[in-house]
């Protein structure tokens, strides 16, 4: 099984336990254009688009030292690559959305599986907030080229994210900016919708 089956597997299996039923596009629509993976249902009814990303671990290390001549020194200084790859995801992920559900009658939920270790849910929140979240409880917005450049478009029309992480327990972000789909999101996760906390500044 393929890393991204192996993702698509461990978020089928995720949304299954929710009751939810999971569909594939068929091949007509595949053909006709970028699709998102799943289709969700409920008792029959599509209640929401679900793409599936995978945030593989980062290989250019273990490439560069699998080339490397015997008692060769490799590495260096470079720019963390986990946001350029979070932010890369989301924007595939907003086109493959807009294929089938340009004007957002249904939620859009992007869900990540991740299995790489050096990355996180609070690499999520950098790209889409622009904020990082430090253990004294203060906000630092210094990631604010990612949310408010890159990908500030494609976020808003992403209504839930889910992060799956194969080493800690799973997370759910909804967009309590673009809040079109929150309630009923809120509903079919088990979430009370006035709890929620507001990680945006």
């Amino acid at each position: 099984m393929s890393k991204t089956d192996n993702a698509m597997t461990k978020v089928k299996h995720f949304l299954s336990t929710y009751g939810f039923e999971i569909e594939r596009f068929d091949k007509k629509a595949i053909s006709l254009g970028k699709t998102p993976d799943f289709k969700v249902f409920q008792h029959g009814s599509l209640i929401f688009y679900c793409e599936v990303k995978n945030p593989e671990k980062d290989a250019w290390l273990d490439r560069l030292i699998a080339q490397a001549k015997p008692g060769e020194i490799v590495g260096g200084l470079r720019k963390d690559p986990v946001f350029n790859r979070l932010t890369s995801h989301i924007h595939s992920a907003r086109k493959q959305f807009d294929a089938v559900n340009q004007e957002e009658t249904l939620p859009n939920v992007l869900a990540f599986y991740n299995e790489d270790e050096t990355s996180g849910f609070l690499d999520l929140l950098a790209v889409t907030t622009g904020n990082a979240y430090v253990e004294s409880g203060a906000t630092l917005p210094i990631y604010k080229s990612f949310s408010e450049g890159m990908v500030k478009e494609d976020v808003i029309r992403i209504h839930l994210f889910i992060w799956l992480d194969n080493y800690k327990p799973h997370r759910l972000l909804f967009n309590l900016i673009n809040n079109k789909h929150l309630s009923k999101l809120c509903s079919l996760f088990g979430y009370d919708q006035a709890s929620l906390k507001t990680v945006h500044p």
